[in-house]
């Protein structure tokens, strides 16, 4: 209340008739401005928002709408606002608020004007007005040519038209898009070939290839592309958007054969294991075109000189690692095409299990498991061995478990192993008894039956 009481002290004698004597830049000054903070600022200090008079926010995207008092120039904590301000009202949207502070939300995109009235002790009212531009973000899709497109005439001297269309542009801003092209991936988005169209086409000329033409005969050259939007000037990361990498590849010239080349992996196969893979290319009619084996992984399978056009499909499995399950994909090819698949990729989904050697053992002699598993192998550093409740040191030749138990009477053996895929082993109890020098071992049990 002192704080009052020596503003109208200083206001009355600003106004009395010795008001002349009074020195202009002493009269207090009361301001109030609107601070606008985004939730996606979450902790920042709304200061950073203070002379902001303009801000872009996303649909939909709540923010906080503050009331700042400064008398002087200097801010009033909130704690000590009212000692200052009668009221402060809101006005957004044709609706109205008496608040020092809200939340709000804007359903829709558009222009939003935001006004505030201060009402201070003398009845005096103060506004105040911030902008809001409510938006949703930029989204830029790559549309011509079509991811994977493989039959370009790179001698053609109409070369490529490059189509796409772009989403979230508002009716305030200015878009600008950038085209990149590149034939290294790595080196894509180093630097722009040119400005382009956000939305429509644009018309690179040809040829893309000067030289002799036979060397497309069996040659396929791939393209990668794509496209930045982003609007100038802002540093909002939702005026601006990347496009997936695109690529195409040149036609094969002066052949109506095609080639196809399947990448295939192994996920998880432990180093130690050797894959003996087999790929099959058949007809949509189960008819067999050709048959390849690989014993690497991973590994790219050719298949060359396809004479047939049309959907085909190929088979991809493993005859000894069986756990693996087969990978199919159909697919259609044209003539005189350069194919690359994605890649195939085969997964092991069988967990491994152990067995017994011997279920009759000397005392004073090793109990050993046998380990198998047709797939990723088992990896020895998730074995884990416990004997009543304790957990035992175990030796692990190849696939072969050995542990040395102690048991005086009866005791619960639990093995639990996993395999470098991540495929977990069902829980596995064994019982082992003592009789006399020798050592019994009965089941396995399923640890919840019993």
């Amino acid at each position: 209340m002192k704080k009052i009481c020596g503003f109208l002290i200083l206001l009355c004698c600003w106004s009395c008739e010795n008001a002349p004597r009074v020195d202009e830049d002493n009269i207090p000054k009361l301001i109030s401005s609107i601070c606008f903070v985004p939730s996606s600022y979450y902790g920042s200090s709304y200061q950073d928002f203070a002379n902001l008079r303009e801000i872009e926010t996303l649909q939909g995207t709540s923010g906080r709408f503050i009331a700042e008092i400064q008398i002087n120039g200097s801010r009033v904590p909130n704690d000590y606002t009212s000692d200052y301000v009668k009221n402060f009202i809101w006005r957004i949207e044709d609706k109205s608020y008496i608040t020092s502070s809200l939340s709000y939300a804007f359903p829709d995109t558009g222009v939003f004007p935001v006004i505030l009235q201060t009402i201070d002790y003398f009845d005096d009212t103060l506004s105040d007005t911030l902008t809001l531009y409510v938006t949703t973000p930029i989204s830029v899709s790559p549309i011509s040519p079509v991811n994977g497109f493989n039959q370009f005439n790179a001698l053609d001297s109409s070369g490529m038209i490059f189509e796409v269309k772009t989403d979230g542009v508002a009716s305030w801003q200015n878009v600008q898009c950038s085209l990149y092209l590149s034939m290294e991936k790595n080196a894509l988005w180093d630097f722009p070939y040119d400005s382009i169209p956000c939305n429509g086409t644009y018309q690179i000329k040809g040829p893309f290839f000067v030289g002799v033409s036979n060397y497309l005969a069996d040659t396929s050259f791939a393209f990668f592309w794509g496209v930045v939007a982003k609007v100038p000037d802002s540093d909002y990361t939702f005026d601006a958007d990347t496009s997936e990498i695109q690529t195409f590849y040149t036609a094969l010239v002066g052949t109506e054969f095609s080639h196809i080349l399947v990448p295939v992996r192994y996920r998880s196969l432990s180093p130690g294991q050797s894959p003996a893979g087999k790929a099959i290319l058949q007809k949509e009619n189960g008819d067999t075109i050709a048959i390849h084996t690989f014993s690497q992984n991973p590994s790219t399978i050719q298949f060359s000189d396809i004479s047939i056009e049309g959907n085909l499909q190929i088979t991809v499995f493993d005859s000894l690692l069986w756990e693996y399950s087969p990978v199919q994909k159909s697919f259609a090819i044209s003539p005189s095409t350069y194919n690359i698949l994605d890649t195939l990729t085969l997964l092991d989904t069988i967990p491994p299990i152990c067995a017994p050697i011997h279920r009759r053992i000397a005392k004073s002699d090793s109990l050993v498991f046998s380990l198998f598993d047709a797939g990723s192998g088992v990896s020895s550093k998730s074995i884990l061995v416990q004997l009543s409740g304790d957990t035992l040191s175990r030796t692990i030749r190849k696939d072969v478990l050995q542990i040395f138990p102690t048991c005086d009477n009866e005791c619960d053996l639990f093995i639990s192993l996993r395999d470098y895929a991540g495929n977990l082993s069902v829980p596995i109890l064994w019982k082992i008894e003592s009789l006399g020098d020798s050592l019994f071992l009965s089941g396995p049990f399923n640890p919840g039956e019993l």
